[in-house]
């Protein structure tokens, strides 16, 4: 019997999506024929060539169908439906990366089993958590109870989707949210790509899990409750794989997706070692990767760990959250304003782009937080550019299941209808205060020369619908 699996469309990216290819791998090592497809980057191309894009992108990203695009939606359904009816499965796996997936997920497992009732269906992933609409409702319970899909799997999934073809339903993580995290990543697979076209990619790069988890325990962060303990992969497990995806595609950009690349730094400086001298060997077609980076204090990141950066061709992304140092630190980012300062510096010497990555209005942050933020953008417009390439702003948002969601009594937070829309009754600052200070941060960068792109888009962007 063939397996499919594929990606969720949904999750506006022009990079590859990791799960098919990693879950593909897994089932041919334990001796199953799959197949991966990229069904996300898809679907992604067509919106983006649309004449109705931006009312397509609604769907996705604010649940509202606009009467001008029932139609295109209703070929959007039938071409994925094709597409993967085409490829003859007996099992489809579908992995969700967000929530912003999930009502294309809901019409398109209804028309399957329409279309092909004998065709079982799981889904998993990051994205089946709970219900966009309605946070109290599971997702996947739902879609089971109503027939449109067969089975789901909460959690690491590398080895409960085997256990699952195997028929182990009672595999933990299978039809339930009780899973067992994967004990050493170096065992798993190199995903297999085989079956991608990465001539469909804005931005061609491989993508590698290099951790779990994070060693920061951030109280707005629901990875932490995911994964209770931080794993890593060793550098040179890293590095062998790295070797192989270029053999097998000719492709020399790396995308880690994870939430930190610098989690373990004596892993972390061997690879970047590693990295480096494959570059010396190789300067027509060197590496060069981006991902997440913890901040850290100069003594943790000397100057010659970043003249490794430079050589290695890094391109980081820090989780600054706020800018101001006690909001910061208390929300479980420990690094001073100076130890940011001191990473912008060595950045721009050694020519090392960076990604900010803000929280606007965090519930802790007063009025004159909001003045001190603009004013330290103002005072570092010389970074626009080099090395500050992008800055990512996300409303603040209380997530389930996290420390926050915990604090709410204490920080006197009032929620309304979904994780962005909430006052904060100690400060009385409210969703119009917070988007008010959205947009005008957004309008300050753009002034300052300082390329900006709003993240989280689905809970930002209704955030601002509700808050009119």
């Amino acid at each position: 019997m063939n397996i499919l699996f594929c990606s969720a469309p949904g999750t506006f990216s022009a990079r590859p999506t990791l799960a098919p290819a990693i879950l593909k791998a897994c089932a041919v090592e334990a001796g199953f024929v799959a197949t991966a497809i990229d069904l996300n980057i898809e679907v992604y191309n067509q919106i983006n060539k649309h004449p109705k894009q931006k009312l397509l992108r609604d769907f996705f990203e604010l649940q509202k169908i606009h009467e001008d695009i029932v139609e295109d939606l209703g070929n959007l359904l039938d071409y994925c439906a094709d597409r993967i009816i085409s490829l003859n499965p007996g099992i489809l796996g579908i992995s969700l990366l967000t929530q912003d997936s999930q009502f294309f997920t809901v019409w398109l497992c209804y028309h399957l089993k329409t279309l092909k009732p004998n065709l079982k269906i799981v889904i998993g992933g990051s994205g089946i958590k709970n219900f966009i609409a309605e946070s109290k409702i599971n997702f996947a319970e739902l879609l089971k109870s109503k027939g449109y899909i067969d089975d789901y799997i909460n959690g690491d999934g590398e080895h409960s989707i085997v256990e699952y073809l195997k028929n182990n339903l009672d595999y933990p993580g299978i039809n339930s949210g009780t899973w067992h995290a994967i004990k050493d990543l170096n065992v798993l697979p190199y995903p297999d790509f085989s079956d991608y076209d990465f001539s469909q990619y804005q931005e061609r790069g491989i993508p590698i899990c290099d951790s779990r988890g994070c060693v920061r325990t951030c109280e707005f962060c629901d990875i932490i409750e995911h994964w209770k303990k931080y794993q890593y992969r060793t550098a040179d497990n890293i590095f062998e794989e790295m070797q192989h995806q270029i053999v097998q595609h000719n492709i020399t950009r790396f995308f880690f997706y994870n939430s930190l690349t610098n989690g373990n730094m004596k892993e972390f400086q061997k690879l970047l070692d590693l990295i480096c001298d494959y570059n010396v060997a190789h300067p027509l077609a060197p590496i060069s990767w981006d991902g997440y980076f913890i901040v850290r204090n100069k003594k943790q990141h000397p100057e010659e760990f970043w003249q490794k950066i430079k050589k290695s061709n890094g391109y980081l992304q820090l989780g600054i959250e706020s800018v101001v140092e006690k909001v910061r630190i208390a929300l479980g980012k420990n690094f001073t304003n100076e130890d940011i300062d001191y990473h912008l510096d060595m950045a721009k010497k050694y020519s090392v782009p960076l990604l900010l990555l803000l929280i606007v209005g965090y519930p802790t942050e007063t009025q004159q937080d909001f003045e001190f933020t603009k004013q330290w953008f103002r005072d570092r417009q010389h970074h626009a550019r080099n090395p500050i390439k992008q800055v990512v702003f996300s409303l603040s948002a209380i997530l389930h299941n996290t420390k926050l969601e915990r604090k709410q009594q204490e920080y006197g937070i009032v929620r309304g209808e979904i994780p962005t829309i909430w006052i904060t009754q100690a400060t009385e600052i409210s969703t119009q205060d917070r988007i008010h200070y959205f947009n005008e941060l957004n309008e300050l960068l753009t002034t300052l020369n300082m390329a900006i792109t709003n993240g989280g888009s689905s809970m930002d962007i209704t955030s601002a619908e509700l808050a009119r």
